[in-house]
C-alpha cells in the first residue's frame, strides 16, 4: 500500500488493521452466506479452475452453439476467480489445504482490500474534522452493520464498495498530487471489473468531476480507469475468446434484453427508497451538514418529517404502502441541500450514492444487496459531520447523551434483529466444513443446490447430492453406497416440521448413520 501525500496526517494502519477484523472474523467464524453468488460466483469458481471440479453456474459455461447463440453467456470476467484460484494453489505448496485453510488465505486479499478501504474513511474524515475525530468516524463505519456482514464476504458488492471509497477517497481530494487522481479513476476501474453494476456509481462520480468544473482530474481519473478497461479486455479476451466478451453479454442479459427482470423477477421503482433508512447516522449526519451549511430551511424540515414519516409508515403494514413515497421525498431533499460543491462535505460521495439510488431504481430486476454499496457511501460521506454533531451534543446535556448513545447503537446493533441481509445457513454451512475431514460422499437433506455449500466447504471431488425428503432417489442412492459417509439434515423449525425432522432423523439412522451433532436447526450425520 503507497504512502499517503505528505500534507496528509499519517494514517494510523494498526488502529485501521485492527478495526478491519470484525467483518473477517464475522466471516470466517460465522460461515454461511448472505447469497449464493458469494459462493457460486467466486470461490466454487476459483476452485474448479484450480482443481477441475465445481460447481460452474451457468454464467460461466459455454454453450454448444456459442458462436450463434443468440442468447447472452459468459457474462462473469474471471478476474477474482482467477487470483484465489493462485491462492489456493499457492497454499498447496505450504500445506494449507483444508476447508478452513482455503476459506483463511481467500479472505487474506479481501481483509487487505477492507482495510484500504477504511484507511480511506479515515483520510476523508481527518480532511474535515479532525484527527480524533476521524477515528471515531472509522470506528463508526467500521462497526456499521451491513459493512461487518458484508465486508468480509465473497461478494462482488463486498469487493467493488471497498474499491468505490477508496477511489472516491483519492478523487475527493483536491490537494492531492496528480498520481493520487489517476490511481483513484484506476480504483474505479477496479470496482467496475469486479462488479459491473458499479458503473451506476461511477458514472454519477465521473459527472460530478464536470459539473464542479474539476477537468483535470476528471481526465486523469478517466486515464487510470482506462488502464484498468484495457486490462480487462484482454482477459476476457484471453479467456473467453472476444475483447470485452463479459461486459458487453452482461449489459445485454441486465439491461438490453431484460432478460435478468424475466428470469429473477421485476419490483417497482420505489423500491429502494425505504431501505435507505438502514443507514441510520448517515441520514443525521447529512442533515447536519446541510443545516450547518445552508441554515435550518424549508427542504431540512421536508427531509425530516419525510424520514420521520416513512419510519413510522414502514412499522405499520397498513400505511406502508406511503412508506416509498416519503423516502423518495427523503431522497429528494437531501438531493437540493447537498449536492453542492464545498470543501466542507464530501460531494463526490453524494452524488455518486445518490445517483447510483435513481439508475438502481430505474432497473427492473432488484435485489436488497444491490442497495449495500449506496448505504456505505451515504454512511461515510455522513461520518464527519454526524461525529462532530455528536461530540458537541455529548458536551452538553445527558439527555443529548442518551440520544448520541441511541443512534449509534441502532448502527452498530440494527443487524441483531431480522432485516434482509441477515447471514442465512451459518450451521449448516460449518457442519459441512467440520464433515470435509474424512468425507468420502455427502448427502444434504432438505436443501437445493444453491441453498448448499457446493464443493467448496466439502474440499475435495467427493459424490454428493442435495435432496428433499428421504424417499428421494439421491438419498436412496446414498443410503446404499458406502461411499457416502457424512450428511446433514436442515430443518425448517418450528411445531408443523417436528414430524417430518423425526421421520428424515430415522431415514439417517435406518441407513446406518448415526447423529454426532447438532447446531441450530443442522444436524451432522457420520458412518
Amino acid at each position: 500500500m503507497t504512502s499517503p501525500p505528505a500534507s496528509q496526517p499519517r494514517t494510523p494502519w494498526v488502529e485501521i488493521a485492527i478495526a478491519a477484523l470484525p467483518a473477517a472474523l464475522h466471516a470466517l467464524l460465522l460461515l454461511g452466506r448472505l447469497h449464493p453468488d458469494e459462493l457460486f460466483q467466486s470461490l466454487e469458481i476459483a476452485l474448479h479452475r484450480a482443481y477441475g471440479f465445481g460447481v460452474v453456474p451457468w454464467e460461466w459455461q459455454v454453450p454448444p452453439n456459442a458462436a450463434t447463440a443468440t442468447q447472452p453467456w459468459g457474462i462473469r470476467n474471471h478476474a477474482v476467480p482467477m487470483l484465489l484460484a493462485a491462492l489456493f494453489k499457492a497454499g498447496d505448496l505450504i500445506g494449507v489445504s483444508s476447508v478452513m485453510g482455503r476459506r483463511v488465505l481467500a479472505e487474506v486479499p479481501q481483509f487487505f482490500l477492507h482495510l484500504a478501504m477504511l484507511g480511506a474513511v479515515w483520510r476523508v474524515a481527518a480532511r474535515r474534522v479532525s484527527v480524533p475525530m476521524a477515528r471515531a468516524c472509522l470506528w463508526l463505519v467500521a462497526l456499521y452493520g451491513p459493512l461487518v456482514w458484508f465486508g468480509g464476504r465473497t461478494m462482488s458488492e463486498a469487493f467493488s464498495t471497498a474499491f468505490l471509497v477508496w477511489g472516491l477517497e483519492r478523487l475527493d481530494d483536491q490537494d492531492a498530487k496528480a498520481g493520487w487522481w489517476v490511481w483513484g479513476g484506476a480504483l474505479l476501474g477496479f470496482a467496475q471489473v469486479t462488479r459491473y453494476g458499479s458503473a451506476a456509481v461511477i458514472v454519477p462520480a465521473m459527472l460530478w468531476l464536470l459539473i464542479t468544473r474539476r477537468f483535470r482530474t476528471f481526465a486523469l481519473a478517466t486515464l487510470g480507469g482506462v488502464v484498468v478497461a484495457f486490462g480487462l479486455g484482454l482477459l476476457d479476451k484471453l479467456t473467453w475468446g472476444d475483447w470485452f466478451h463479459s461486459l458487453i453479454h452482461y449489459v445485454r442479459f441486465n439491461v438490453v434484453s431484460g432478460s435478468a427482470a424475466a428470469q429473477f423477477g421485476a419490483h417497482p421503482w420505489w423500491t429502494y427508497a425505504p431501505r435507505l433508512l438502514l443507514a441510520p447516522f448517515a441520514f443525521i449526519g447529512l442533515f447536519f451538514t446541510a443545516r450547518r451549511d445552508r441554515g435550518l430551511g424549508p427542504a431540512s424540515t421536508v427531509l425530516v418529517l419525510a424520514v420521520a414519516l416513512a419510519v413510522i409508515f414502514t412499522r405499520y403494514p397498513s400505511m406502508n404502502a406511503a412508506a416509498p413515497w416519503f423516502g423518495l421525498i427523503a431522497v429528494a431533499a437531501l438531493g437540493f441541500l447537498l449536492l453542492e460543491p464545498g470543501t466542507k462535505r464530501p460531494s463526490i460521495f453524494i452524488a455518486a450514492a445518490l445517483g447510483y439510488v435513481v439508475i438502481l431504481s430505474a432497473t427492473a430486476h432488484k435485489e436488497d444487496r444491490f442497495l449495500y454499496p449506496a448505504l456505505i457511501l451515504l454512511t461515510v460521506a455522513a461520518a464527519p459531520t454526524f461525529v462532530a454533531w455528536a461530540a458537541e451534543a455529548w458536551s452538553r446535556r445527558v439527555a443529548n447523551r442518551v440520544l448520541v448513545g441511541v443512534i449509534v447503537a441502532s448502527g452498530l446493533f440494527f443487524f441483531l434483529f431480522p432485516s434482509p441481509y441477515d447471514v442465512l445457513r451459518k450451521e449448516q454451512f460449518q457442519l459441512t466444513a467440520k464433515a470435509s475431514k474424512g468425507v468420502t460422499g455427502y448427502v444434504l437433506m432438505n436443501e437445493g443446490m444453491w441453498g448448499s455449500p457446493g464443493f467448496f466447504y466439502l474440499g475435495q471431488n467427493v459424490p454428493w447430492c442435495p435432496c428433499d425428503f428421504p424417499q428421494d432417489g439421491c438419498f436412496q442412492l446414498a443410503a446404499r453406497d458406502p461411499r457416502f459417509n457424512r450428511g446433514v439434515y436442515v430443518s425448517n423449525g418450528g411445531e408443523a416440521e417436528k414430524a417430518r425432522d423425526a421421520s428424515s432423523k430415522a431415514a439417517f439412522e435406518a441407513a446406518g448413520f448415526r447423529l454426532v451433532e447438532q447446531r441450530g436447526l443442522a444436524s451432522l450425520f457420520e458412518r
